[in-house]
């Protein structure tokens, strides 16, 4: 069974990469690459890849970076952004690479939506080497994470609760104990989960808003209201930042559980 919940297709994948890689995503990449201990000519599987940002970073260290997602648009960005990296259709609970073949995995914020979630740890820890280490990040609760619950709630009054669940669902995978439990049952020896928070930053906030409006699944239902509408749901959005919004930019924590698992 695949993830249904949290997809972008077509022009939200490029918005996607335009609007919240940088501000979102990159930051992520190079935290977990650091704690990855990867070097030079090693083997990396960017795991729900998206378009690609942990697997390009990888590559400009001179990793051996491979790229899996099922959402083909998405991919279809990322071999655009990086046509040297060998990106793959991949199923996160079924993947298509033998036993042993990668160094390290590292997923950010997919795990939440894997319909499987044991799963698709098994498979993690099955398709890298022995001594590999799988990285995973996952969004802590919405009262931790402005930038999901400022969403939430101007998304919800404007367009209802239905709308505001795909983002709600970010935040839910955000137990410490229930993530150490699921790679420890999948037979990972050493689990350590820490919670990290980023400070993010984005210089130009209505234009990030804006971006976010149009890469999230219900960007068409925002698409479809009137330009006056449009314009207060991007305002109540940068309201819901509260104190994090100074009137022009947004610098906001990105609070995440990381769990580092040795195979």
């Amino acid at each position: 069974m695949l993830n249904t919940e949290w997809q972008l297709n077509g022009k939200m994948a490029d918005r996607y990469e335009e609007f919240l890689v940088p501000v979102i995503f990159q930051p992520w990449a190079h935290d977990l690459l650091a704690r990855s201990q990867l070097r030079a000519g090693d083997t990396l599987l960017d795991l729900a890849c998206g378009t690609g940002i942990v697997a390009r970073t990888a590559s400009k260290m001179g990793i051996n970076a491979t790229g899996g997602d099922i959402n083909e648009d998405m991919l279809s960005v990322a071999r655009d952004r990086a046509p040297e990296i060998d990106f793959r259709h991949a199923d996160a609970q079924a993947l298509p690479f033998g036993d042993g073949s990668f160094d390290a995995i590292i997923c950010q914020q997919g795990l939440q939506f894997f319909p499987d979630k044991p799963a698709a740890a098994a498979e993690c820890r099955r398709a890298l080497k022995p001594g590999g280490r799988a990285i995973f990040c996952t969004a802590r609760t919405l009262d931790e994470n402005p930038l999901m619950s400022a969403q939430v709630s101007a998304i919800g009054d404007a367009l209802g609760e239905d709308a505001a669940a795909p983002i709600r669902a970010v935040c839910r995978f955000h137990d410490t104990d229930e993530t150490r439990q699921l790679f420890s049952d999948a037979g990972f020896g050493k689990v350590a989960v820490e919670q990290v928070a980023l400070k993010l930053h984005a210089p130009d906030a209505r234009a990030f808003v804006e971006g976010l409006m149009k890469s999230t699944p219900v960007a068409g239902e925002i698409a479809a209201m009137s330009p006056p509408d449009r314009d207060s749901l991007r305002d109540a959005i940068l309201k819901g930042f509260g104190e994090c919004f100074d009137g022009a930019s947004l610098t906001f924590p990105h609070s995440a559980n990381v769990v580092c698992a040795e195979r």
